[in-house]
């Protein structure tokens, strides 16, 4: 037993030393478009359904699902893993701030984020990662290696993700109101302490349709509203009395 201990701290060892992860990131299983229910690992990839058009992202915190649309059509399904309970993933609406190949995140000792597709300033991303079926991630959106890669070669900054909790999946098409395109969060000044929110800045709840309010404006030589105004009287001067 002792031997046998020996022998596997020494791979390790060895692992480490040659940069090689001991847990590789598993590149996932492509399975035919019309599979119902994808386990861990598994994606579809079906990128002919809509040759082109606008890329938009679902990510069902729920089902732990993440749906790939272009044109308003349903393009790509995979099985994700999100943040656990004391490391959530923000629900919200994002957009597609920086990409990057082979990052190693600095938060967390250089772990590998292959094919990394930053949602927040603070953190949040969607790249290849562990993906067991359940949350498990510091945050973060993992897919299998593979979908991964075919995701980060159709984006392109500024693209829109909506993460949330959905009460039922999302169909093979959808409005593109559903996804609707955000403005970038601007970087953070190095600088500033001031921290950047996650999802950017909060909605307006004033209708697109609504009617605007004129600003009174006032004529010349007018009165403000709410000051007295004079009113010329309708009797005519009194004439003064004549002297007798």
């Amino acid at each position: 037993m002792r031997k046998f201990t020996a022998s596997l701290l020494n791979v390790v060892f060895l692992l480490c030393v040659l940069g090689v992860p001991a847990f590789a990131i598993e590149k996932g299983k492509q399975r035919p478009p019309d599979t119902a229910d994808l386990k861990p690992n598994q994606y579809i990839w079906n990128p002919g359904a809509s040759p082109t058009g606008p890329v938009g992202i679902i990510v069902d915190l729920t089902n732990q699902t993440i749906y790939v649309y272009r044109g308003g059509k349903q393009i790509g399904r995979s099985a994700a893993s999100t943040g656990i309970k004391s490391h959530p993933t923000s629900p919200g609406t994002f957009t597609i701030l920086t990409k990057n190949l082979t990052y190693h995140s600095k938060k967390y000792h250089e772990a590998s984020m292959p094919y990394m597709e930053r949602l927040t300033w603070d953190g949040m991303a969607i790249h290849g990662g562990n993906n067991p079926g359940k949350p498990s991630s510091h945050g973060c959106v993992h897919v299998p290696l593979d979908f991964a890669k075919k995701l980060y070669d159709i984006t392109k900054r500024g693209d829109t993700v909506l993460i949330s909790d959905l009460k039922e999946a999302p169909g093979d098409t959808v409005n593109p109101g559903l996804v609707p395109p955000q403005a970038p969060q601007p970087a953070p000044n190095p600088k500033s302490n001031i921290k950047v929110p996650r999802g950017g800045p909060p909605p307006t709840d004033v209708s697109p349709d609504a009617t605007p309010i004129p600003t009174p404006t006032l004529a010349p030589g007018s009165s403000p509203a709410g000051s007295p105004v004079s009113t010329p009287s309708s009797t005519p001067a009194a004439s003064p009395a004549s002297t007798p």
